[in-house]
């Protein structure tokens, strides 16, 4: 099989996919990611797009043809719009499209965006950024080597109704095993998530959480603050560093802005460790109101 660059895939249509939305895996999700089993039985948390985007996104990210020019593979943001709940039991069409390739030699930033169907009705769309490169991300640096497979510092879970204020904060942190669930659970295998050869190889320095899970734990905050079936609307998340295995961190949640009729809330989100930020994340949260 020749060799593929990613400029080639520009303008690919992937899919549609059929995916049910399996109760257990869906439980599956949910304990992965310490959120809350009582309240995610009939509908899905807004997190679980994750196993939605990677259940279309596979067909590319993982293309023999690429293993030269993807050598280090990272996600760079995420933006999800939720127009409706993910239900259990529901059978969704998943498409997407590679809508744009930006090269930046070596690396290529490939901009992937997702629609996800139940009938006739968009429940999920999306926009991906994957930076694909044949060369390391950065310099590894010392090898840190890794923790035990199941040290994990405090972590909370989340529960609505969860009161809305200035400042907001929950404890999270994940061991190597939970790194491994979370991969299990959504279908993301990226070897820099469990191969410690594979991580230093891109250049970090071991085994790193993936970012789709810290997006998951603001989600859940911001989730919190609503009683809804689809508690958000929108989710921007950049992510500006890794988290490794056992290493405690924050989530933080911050006010911004109440609608006029306070039926939505705008929050901006954080993960915070060891004094950095790792990512960032701009929501929409619905309060009050219809279900959509």
């Amino acid at each position: 099989m020749a060799p593929l660059t990613p400029a080639a895939l520009e303008g690919l249509q992937l899919g549609p996919v059929s995916a049910t939305v399996d109760g257990e895996r869906v439980g599956a999700f949910v304990a992965a990611t310490g959120d809350d089993p009582a309240r995610w039985v009939d509908v899905a948390p807004p997190g679980y797009a994750a196993a939605l985007l990677f259940r279309v996104a596979d067909e590319f990210l993982w293309d023999p043809a690429l293993a030269e020019a993807r050598r280090t593979l990272l996600h760079v943001d995420q933006t999800f719009a939720y127009r409706g709940p993910i239900r259990v039991g529901a059978s969704l069409s998943i498409r997407g499209r590679i809508e744009r390739v930006r090269a930046r030699p070596p690396a290529s930033f490939v901009e992937f965006v997702l629609e996800v169907l139940d009938g006739d009705v968009v429940v999920v769309d999306g926009t991906s950024t994957f930076l694909m490169s044949p060369e390391p991300a950065a310099e590894a640096g010392e090898d840190p080597g890794e923790p035990p497979f199941d040290l994990v510092a405090s972590s909370a879970t989340p529960t609505a109704p969860r009161t809305l204020g200035e400042r907001d904060e929950l404890d999270k942190s994940v061991s190597r095993w939970g790194i491994l669930r979370y991969g299990a659970a959504t279908g993301d295998l990226n070897p820099i998530h469990w191969d410690h050869e594979a991580a230093r190889a891109a250049g970090l320095p071991g085994v790193v959480a993936h970012g789709l899970l810290l997006h998951a734990w603001m989600s859940q905050l911001a989730a919190a603050y609503s009683e809804l079936d689809a508690p958000l609307a929108f989710v921007k998340t950049r992510f500006r560093a890794p988290l490794r295995p056992a290493v405690p961190a924050r989530v933080v949640a911050e006010l911004r802005e109440l609608s006029s009729d306070g039926r939505d809330a705008a929050v901006a989100l954080s993960v915070e460790s060891e004094g950095r930020s790792l990512a960032t994340a701009a929501a929409t949260v619905r309060l009050h109101g219809e279900r959509p």
